[in-house]
């Protein structure tokens, strides 16, 4: 059974049918026609009603049809609530009841709010045998988030109003709604993709492909020690370095560190504002056919044991990572900065590509190595700097001269 049956019956109506035995009793024996029917109706309309409720329970069910609905704040849509009757009773009538959080709100203004942001919403019904009624809640999306359509409720009342059931959907409806972040600019992010002198133009950085060897050459101060080849070596007799093949890294890493409540003094403004400008960049990234990839450090399951999102490029890629930034929450458990921060380091490999820094910047030891790490391999590292009410992509380090 898909609902939680629960029925109530006015005080008025439990004492006359308390008393309905007596009036069909007494009105047999004394031969009082009025009061022997008004007992007769009166257990007749008790039987129907108990009938009807056990049948709405029973023959009443929720189309399983998945609704999942993508929006930007501001943008409009409508989800629905689909009733199924497979019994026999002729009709039922009553009210749906169902809530969401206060992301959207309905067109329509008799909706009442509830605690802990979440709004009711309230609808009559009525369906007849064999058939299905469709309700059409339409919404307007307010703000980032997603919220799922929650304690869809059918409230049906006998005809004369004397008692009433409540059905209570017991599984997870199948609706969820997704309000993307609004966009905002993130100034000089042009400019990370026009990288260069002149007019040749250089959008990502070059780096040597340890799998690729292309040769070797003499040693000169400053190579690397693991670049040495010995077998040349042991054969010239001087000391030879590896040469390797030259790759094109085209690679954008989104990282994105978020405190816990007890020691992040930002507001929820910034933190949104912090989403809007990690969206912008992934919708630039998207739209120029840059390959990115983003972390975040709260709690996901998976081998990484936080939010990533492996590098792609597209519509689709770009879609999974802005519902990723529609689940932030400032409830989320996160993971520590430098734990993100090691596992980022072990999946770059040996090829950093350019990283963009939002949030908070961890400055312990170790971080500060794992950065100078980076750039000593090639890589390029910037954050965003914003003041209400513009950002500005800023290079990471003294180290860094970024073309801005």
């Amino acid at each position: 059974m898909q609902w939680s049956n629960q029925v109530w019956i006015k005080p008025v109506f439990k004492v006359l049918v308390l008393f309905s035995p007596l009036l069909f009793i007494i009105g047999f024996y004394r031969n009082i026609s009025f009061l022997f029917l008004l007992g007769l109706f009166i257990l007749f309309f008790y039987g129907a009603t108990l009938l009807q409720f056990n049948s709405a329970a029973q023959d009443l069910h929720v189309d399983p049809v998945r609704q999942v609905y993508r929006l930007f704040p501001g943008d409009s849509d409508a989800f629905s609530v689909k009733l199924l009757h497979k019994g026999f009773w002729p009709s039922f009538r009553g009210e749906i009841f169902l809530t969401h959080k206060n992301i959207i709100s309905s067109i329509e203004t008799d909706d009442s709010a509830l605690s802990k942001g979440r709004i009711e919403v309230k609808r009559p019904f009525a369906i007849y045998r064999k058939t299905a009624y469709t309700q059409i809640i339409p919404f307007v999306a307010l703000k980032r988030g997603t919220t799922r359509i929650s304690n869809v409720t059918l409230h049906i009342h006998d005809p004369l109003q004397t008692s009433g059931q409540s059905l209570t959907f017991r599984e997870l409806f199948p609706t969820e709604i997704i309000v993307y972040p609004k966009p905002l600019p993130v100034h000089r992010i042009e400019h990370l993709f026009f990288q260069g002198t002149g007019e040749a133009s250089r959008p990502f950085a070059l780096f040597e492909n340890a799998s690729l060897p292309a040769g070797n050459r003499d040693y000169t101060y400053g190579d690397s020690f693991h670049k040495l080849h010995w077998k040349a070596t042991a054969r010239t007799g001087t000391l030879q370095t590896k040469v390797f093949e030259k790759t094109v890294v085209y690679h954008w890493t989104f990282v994105y560190t978020i405190q816990p409540d007890h020691k992040d003094t930002r507001t929820a403004d910034e933190i949104e504002k912090e989403v809007s400008y990690l969206a912008f960049m992934c919708q630039f990234a998207a739209e120029k056919g840059i390959p990115f990839e983003v972390y975040i450090n709260f709690k996901v399951p998976g081998p990484l044991g936080m939010y990533h999102v492996p590098t792609d490029s597209g519509t689709q890629h770009l879609s999974r990572v802005l519902e990723g930034l529609a689940r932030i929450d400032r409830s989320n458990v996160t993971v520590k900065p430098q734990y993100m921060w090691t596992k980022i380091n072990r999946n770059f490999a040996g090829k950093v590509p350019f990283v963009i820094l939002l949030g908070h910047i961890p400055s312990d030891a170790d971080t500060v190595f794992i950065t100078k790490k980076w750039i000593q391999a090639g890589g390029r590292l910037f954050y965003i700097s914003h003041s209400d009410p513009e950002a500005f992509l800023m290079p990471y380090r003294a180290q860094e001269v970024a073309t801005c």
